[in-house]
């Protein structure tokens, strides 16, 4: 039998952690991610497409490399691309921070632009982000580099 695309795997988590540090009204908070394919591994491979090394003309032993990246712009980037849904609300406490819609199969998809989840995203407590993309990895462990190679 030939191979045959199935849908990504989806895992939903507790935050521990975040609950254990800001508390919850008795609901663990959660969040759910989806499994990267191709087209979400090459966006985030794309974060490494500048990478420039210059050699002086006057001293020949000067070489100048530089290259742009930001550690957290890629952890945003990862999670904007599989962030599927969370229980997680916004300031004031009335709408969901992440809204997300049924998709293709009845999966769950994020329901905002790019700069929506950027501007949420920015919003959370720098641990929480840390938990979240530690979910991150565990569901796209080849992200991990040699931790979860």
């Amino acid at each position: 039998m030939p191979f045959k695309i199935t849908n990504p795997v989806h895992q939903t988590f507790e935050l521990e952690r975040t609950d254990k540090n800001y508390g919850n009204d008795g609901e663990p908070t959660t969040v759910t991610i989806r499994q990267a394919r191709q087209h979400q591994h090459a966006l985030r491979q794309d974060q490494w497409n500048k990478f420039e090394r210059r050699y002086s003309n006057m001293n020949p032993d000067e070489i100048t490399i530089t290259q742009e990246l930001s550690f957290e712009g890629i952890k945003m980037l990862e999670a904007w691309m599989v962030i599927v849904d969370s229980n997680m609300l916004a300031e004031g406490g009335k709408k969901v921070l992440f809204p997300s819609k049924k998709g293709k199969n009845d999966q769950p998809v994020l329901a905002m632009k790019k700069e929506e989840f950027d501007e949420a995203w920015g919003a959370l407590p720098t641990d929480v982000c840390a938990e979240i993309h530690e979910k991150i990895l565990e569901v796209n462990p080849i992200w991990a580099g040699s931790r979860g190679e």
